[in-house]
């Protein structure tokens, strides 16, 4: 099912947001008033609901939309002030080499103490602010924004993976020529989970997916980098040597005191081993 905002001309860009069930306990609606507050308002908004995986529910949304840029956002996103958009979409059109302009990820003024020191802890979630259109890794699906024609060029987003749509597209796109980048000044706030428990079944089901992509689907296993310049980042090493860097990856936190970062990489190897040793290939 979706939704989609009338207008009666074509907008410069469509923005597209898949959620389970298009509210997300109440993340939905806030994000929707963010976007509201834009200043730069030539757009549409596609809300798909009840589609899965991420990557099906975006193509989705893709062939609805009457945009020449797609504005792809996660449902529990928001975006940090008025001019998102504008510096996503001022961004790809400084160069027509940008396949990607994403947002840098802060913490939120309302997160908790929990959220603020995990946030610490892990890069991702906590990114430094660009003042200039910058090549990244830590671009992502939580707000970016993507030239229409480029992404039926390379084939939009797999359908066929349930983990790693980021890493995946990222990829693609590079393979393609085309640079994936953070836009100066372009923030919105992806908050971790705000206790132990759900950050702890997050990791778990992370690792699970990974051990599932790694049996069935090699293919679609990516790095994550969690340093802003990505000029020395390798998007592809090997099995053995991700589980010679595990431990030392574990070590590190507890030499650091990042108890948050060990016990969800701890419990993201929880749910490797056991996706690796149960998990059943689905139907396509």
């Amino acid at each position: 099912m979706d939704e989609r905002q009338p207008r009666e001309k074509r907008p410069r860009a469509s923005v597209i947001i898949p959620s389970w069930d298009g509210h997300r306990n109440g993340c939905v609606p806030r994000l929707l008033e963010s976007i509201a507050a834009q200043t730069f308002s030539d757009y549409e908004t596609i809300l798909i609901k009840g589609v899965s995986p991420q990557g099906k529910a975006i193509n989705q949304g893709a062939e609805q939309a009457r945009g020449e840029i797609l504005i792809i956002l996660d449902d529990d996103s928001l975006l940090a002030d008025a001019t998102v958009f504008q510096r996503l979409v001022d961004a790809l059109d400084e160069d027509p080499r940008i396949g990607m302009a994403g947002a840098s990820i802060v913490v939120p003024q309302n997160a908790n103490r929990f959220q603020r020191r995990a946030a610490r802890q892990f890069p991702r979630f906590c990114m430094p602010v660009v003042n200039r259109v910058t090549d990244s890794d830590l671009a992502c699906h939580g707000c970016c924004a993507i030239p229409r024609r480029l992404f039926e060029e390379i084939g939009r987003e797999r359908e066929d993976i349930v983990r790693g749509l980021d890493p995946d597209l990222r990829a693609r796109l590079r393979a393609a020529g085309y640079r994936v980048v953070l836009a100066p000044h372009a923030r919105i706030h992806h908050p971790l989970p705000p206790s132990w428990k759900p950050l702890l079944r997050t990791f778990f089901r992370n690792g699970f997916g990974s051990a599932y992509s790694q049996k069935f689907q090699p293919d679609s296993v990516y790095e994550t980098h969690e340093a802003l310049d990505s000029a020395t980042f390798q998007p592809r090493t090997t099995l053995a040597y991700r589980a010679f860097r595990f431990p030392l990856r574990l070590l590190r936190a507890l030499l650091r005191g990042q108890a948050i970062r060990f016990a969800a990489f701890s419990a993201y190897a929880c749910g490797y081993g056991w996706g690796f040793f149960t998990a059943k290939k689905t139907a396509p």
